[in-house]
């Protein structure tokens, strides 16, 4: 992806039901100095429609996307299989974001596509280090060599 293609990618997608939780996210960002638009959804009903949305219209996808593992209706696991079954949307990574650190939501994530699975609230050098990930991602790097950070309980052994 050319350095425009990726200036195009300037939001960053967030679904958490929680407003507080919201709140602190945005907080977090602020303090680590990301400068990406944050457009972030209460439901995970309408990250899928923001998705299909930018997919019929052709407007650039998001360079990330931090989904709260437990949402009333559809899960962050749920919208993260949707995600994955749309081939269309391969090149964003998913971070799920939970107070949840279960091994069977961690193994859950892992086994639907997640490249990450941070515990809230991740400090904001966590934070710049998933960026920084994330736009090695949209850069092209391998999926392989992406997302391997300490912070990542994925890869916790």
């Amino acid at each position: 992806m050319d350095p425009l293609q990726l200036a195009q990618r300037s939001v960053i997608v967030a679904a958490d039901d929680d407003p507080d939780d919201v709140d602190l996210l945005q907080m977090l960002f602020r303090r680590a100095g990301i400068g990406y638009r944050f457009e972030v959804f209460s439901r995970g009903e309408d990250v899928i429609a923001a998705l299909l949305g930018a997919m019929r219209s052709a407007i650039a996808m998001p360079l990330l996307c931090f989904l709260d593992v437990k949402m009333p209706a559809m899960t962050g696991h749920d919208v993260l299989r949707w995600i994955r079954q749309q081939r269309e949307l391969d090149a964003i990574p998913i971070v799920m974001l939970s107070s949840s650190e279960h091994p069977a939501d961690v193994e859950q994530a892992t086994a639907n596509g997640a490249q990450c699975y941070l515990a809230k609230y991740p400090q904001p050098s966590v934070l710049q280090q998933v960026i920084a990930e994330a736009e090695r991602f949209a850069k092209g790097a391998p999926a392989a060599e992406c997302f391997r950070m300490a912070a990542n309980l994925l890869l916790r052994e």
